[in-house]
């Protein structure tokens, strides 16, 4: 006992000292495993308003016609410890208003920039959810009435909670949580779809634990424009800085054992949006570093440095390795985003994997309008698709939301 004792006795000191080490999250700063009053899904696919529905709807099993994206947004009791622990924090059923916004894509030099977008409103009940699709088309019988499409095939979609009486203000409630689940094409060999995946919508609360929960008085937050940079009243921080592990693209042997045939895809977006209008351009830079474990060739040696970058206005999906066509909605052409490197492979980086490092975003002065320059929030999803090249690698795919550096950024989204 004496010994159990004297170890417990030096300890201590040391643990004391530890304790402010431990990584909490900075004050100010959302938290994306918590209910929120924000959600942002990074991706939705097959919104083209300009095709019909059964054109850009696949085949699941022997089910047609089935949307390539259908989002899931459910509404809790906030603050959600409590309700778990038996405190009736909300009324039974109670009504949440949320209001959603359809963000596109703008393209450097095209249309003044403008990122086009498509506006809707619709109720939930608590410890209820709805599900609608991301091409205008009806679930089922639980899908809300009045939900569009998007305006055009590929973005993001952003929604929070407002007044059930005036739907343009904004309140705090930190109940919405929410899911993405995103279909590849009908395969060209079957012309069914097998690859699907889902991820996490990332949730923002406000900014202000001590804030009263709508409908209580006082929980109105500011607007039109969503501020988040962590002042009484708005919301909480994201982060400019994005850190994620990847998968180098695999097209053709030979490479790194196991021979699977993959390809990637890094989602980028901010939250420094003008809907509408003419959109600063924001420009990322990316660095890459290869696996340990092979230390052959020209990119071996472990950790090997790939550093590059990127830019896009608004929203982008880019490939590692291969172009992206984006089509612009309204029957109007795509635009080929270019891939990220060449060399981001697994023959050249002589390994499958690695991590990629996204950041600080920023924005330089391009356009005739008041949008940002400087520093901006980044956000973003890492999508691979593995398979055939007879199937263009779509037999399968995973994705998952990007870490971030912990450092708050602040950002302002303007419906």
């Amino acid at each position: 006992m004496r010994c159990i004792t004297k170890c417990v006795m030096v300890l201590t000191p040391v643990l004391a000292l530890a304790t402010p080490a431990l990584a909490f999250p900075p004050a100010g700063l959302s938290d994306s495993q918590q209910p929120g009053s924000v959600l942002v899904f990074p991706k939705f696919a097959g919104g083209d308003p300009g095709v019909q529905h059964s054109l850009q709807q696949v085949q699941v099993d022997t089910i047609p016609n089935q949307p390539r994206t259908e989002i899931e947004i459910g509404a809790v009791c906030p603050p959600l410890a409590e309700f778990v622990e038996g405190v009736v924090s909300c009324a039974p059923h109670q009504v949440v208003t949320v209001h959603g916004h359809w963000v596109c894509p703008g393209f450097q030099g095209v249309n003044s920039q403008i990122c086009r977008e498509e506006d809707f409103t619709f109720t939930l009940t608590t410890n209820g959810k709805v599900a609608f699709s991301a091409d205008g088309s009806t679930i089922n019988n639980n899908t809300p009435s009045g939900i569009p499409a998007p305006p055009c095939p590929r973005g993001y979609l952003i929604a929070w909670v407002v007044s059930n009486t005036n739907n343009a203000q904004p309140v705090k409630f930190d109940g919405l949580i929410g899911t993405a689940i995103i279909r590849g094409p009908d395969l060209a060999t079957t012309m069914t779809s097998t690859a699907v995946s889902a991820y996490p919508a990332i949730t923002i609360q406000a900014a202000d634990p001590a804030q009263p929960t709508y409908p209580a008085t006082g929980s109105n937050i500011a607007g039109p424009t969503l501020l988040f940079d962590g002042s009484p009243g708005h919301y909480a921080e994201v982060t400019g800085v994005l850190v994620s592990d990847v998968t180098f693209d695999r097209l053709t042997a030979p490479g790194p054992a196991p021979a699977v045939l993959a390809e990637t895809y890094i989602t980028l977006l901010t939250l420094d949006v003008l809907s509408n209008r003419g959109n600063n351009s924001t420009q990322v830079p990316l660095n890459f570093y290869n696996e340990t474990a092979n230390t052959s060739g020209i990119f071996g040696g472990g950790e090997h440095p790939t550093s590059t970058s990127t830019t896009f206005v608004c929203w982008q999906q880019v490939g590692l390795t291969t172009s992206v066509m984006t089509f612009l909605g309204d029957g109007r052409p795509g635009i080929d985003t270019f891939p990220i490197d060449s060399v981001l492979n697994q023959f050249t980086q002589t390994t499958r994997k690695g991590i990629v490092i996204a950041g600080p975003a920023t924005k330089q002065a391009e356009v005739d309008s008041d949008d940002t320059v400087g520093p901006v929030t980044l956000l973003g999803l890492i999508e691979t698709n593995e398979g055939t090249m007879a199937n263009m690698f779509q037999e399968r795919k995973f994705n998952y939301l990007m870490g971030t550096d912990g450092d708050p950024q602040e950002g302002a989204f303007s419906p």
